[in-house]
């Protein structure tokens, strides 16, 4: 009887998976040709997390890559990836249930799903996440890898004694909905000859819901989460701007209002101001106000320390 019993639960179980693979595949069958060609690239790069396929990752990422919030080079995702799987006497990955995917304005491509991850008979299920751009050669390219559980870690967010353009993202709630979100830098790249291809950096963010920001004149950015600078619920953030010719001390201060970011300042900064106390620049002065230090020229054309209170309302 309890044969029976158990025979009947497992042709149960066999019948609601068979419903399961049936109705994501017709799901997949509806999306538009691009996302189909996204998610098939998503179960390829996850097929490939095994001893014998581990190199043509390669393939898979960009160069450099936002894993698990640090910007590294694609090499070295690959290596921490091989080194796990050498470490473990079994690994593997699977990808459970239905893919999410979904687009950004830029054309990019953020794809969730739930992954079950089995080391030494270990289970643990995470939910991850990747973002994908498409490359001139037509091919889809990681430039994000990373779940929501690494992303509710907290991060050290360490004092600037120098200027340096941000190899890794900051982290907060930009859009006040509760959930931290990830800032990307986007900065252009050198050619052969060392010139700049273009002469404008970009931020984007993990949530799509935040637009792409793009910055003018700027090669490379030092980013800082000033939390909540002018007390309307969200995170806002600064920048820094290495302009083309290497000048540095622009900064401008962003934060997300009614479904735009707007630019609650723009001044030059002292230099050290920016190296030494990078947080003394920008400080809260009562619901909807800030205090800036900025240099500001002289009538003779010195420049000046100037403490100003400015309106963000």
């Amino acid at each position: 009887m309890a044969l029976e019993s158990c025979t009947s639960c497992n042709n149960e179980k066999v019948k609601n998976d068979t419903i399961e693979r049936d109705s994501i595949a017709e799901q997949y069958k509806m999306l538009p040709s691009e996302q189909q060609e996204v998610i098939d690239v998503v179960y390829r790069w996850n097929a490939a997390h095994d001893s014998i396929h581990i190199d043509s990752l390669e393939n898979y990422y960009n160069d450099p890559v936002l894993f698990f919030k640090r910007r590294v080079a694609r090499t070295e995702v690959i290596n921490a990836k091989k080194y796990k799987i050498k470490q473990s006497e079994t690994y593997r990955e699977r990808i459970i249930g239905q893919i999410g995917i979904y687009a950004s304005d830029t054309g990019n491509y953020k794809c969730e799903f739930l992954k079950l991850v089995t080391i030494n008979n270990k289970p643990n299920v995470y939910h991850s996440y990747l973002i994908f751009e498409k490359q001139l050669d037509n091919t889809w390219r990681i430039i994000v890898e990373s779940d929501k559980e690494a992303d509710m870690r907290p991060q050290l967010v360490s004092m600037f004694e120098k200027f340096e353009e941000s190899e890794s993202t900051s982290s907060g709630d930009f859009n006040g909905d509760g959930e931290k979100e990830e800032l990307i830098i986007i900065k252009p790249e050198k050619d052969t000859a060392g010139n700049y291809a273009s002469k404008q950096t970009k931020i984007s963010f993990t949530n799509f819901d935040l637009p792409e920001i793009t910055i003018p004149n700027c090669v490379g950015v030092n980013v800082l989460n000033e939390n909540d600078i002018d007390g309307d619920g969200s995170d806002d953030f600064s920048v820094v701007i290495k302009k083309p010719n290497g000048e540095v001390g622009n900064v401008i201060l962003y934060s997300f209002k009614r479904g735009q970011w707007k630019e609650l300042a723009t001044f030059v900064a002292p230099s050290d101001e920016v190296f030494n106390s990078r947080q003394n620049l920008i400080e809260f002065a009562g619901s909807g106000n800030i205090k800036i230090r900025t240099i500001e020229k002289t009538p003779d054309n010195r420049d000046s320390l100037v403490l100003k209170t400015i309106s963000t309302w």
